[in-house]
């Protein structure tokens, strides 16, 4: 639901800030607990795995939506950032040609919306905040 604002979606979809910014917070917090979680090279171990095949494509999602729009860092490719484990397995798993494939086919879905100009209202959303609310991390 991070991609949904009043602009694009209308009143009865949208997401108000302190919601927004409340659902960053989590996923900074969900991200820090699978970092300290990952057995490597896999999720859960040394072979792929559902957890994987499932996990992956909200971090395509992830990837394109929180650098872009909140200002995040690549949290996904940066082995020295704040999730080490964690990019170092997607760096991994987003090599492999399946992965890749999926990858892909949601990033293009991804920047064509993009392009037309879903996620403007959100950026112009958060500029406007005047509650002093958290939305980039670290």
């Amino acid at each position: 639901s991070m991609y949904l604002s009043y602009g694009w979606h209308g009143e009865a979809r949208g997401m108000d800030l302190p919601t927004r910014a409340a659902k960053l917070e989590e996923i900074w917090k969900q991200l820090t607990w699978l970092n300290g979680e990952i057995v490597g090279p896999y999720l859960v171990g040394e072979q792929v795995t559902l957890a994987d095949m499932t996990w992956f494509p909200t971090t395509i999602f992830m990837e394109f939506m929180l650098p872009r729009v909140f200002g995040w860092p690549d949290v996904f490719r940066e082995v020295e950032g704040p999730f080490p484990a964690l990019a170092r397995w997607w760096t991994r798993i987003s090599q492999e040609p399946a992965f890749a494939k999926v990858r892909q086919d949601i990033w293009d879905y991804w920047a064509e919306m993009d392009g037309k100009g879903q996620f403007k209202h959100i950026i112009d959303e958060v500029a406007a905040d005047t509650q002093g609310l958290k939305f980039k991390y670290p």
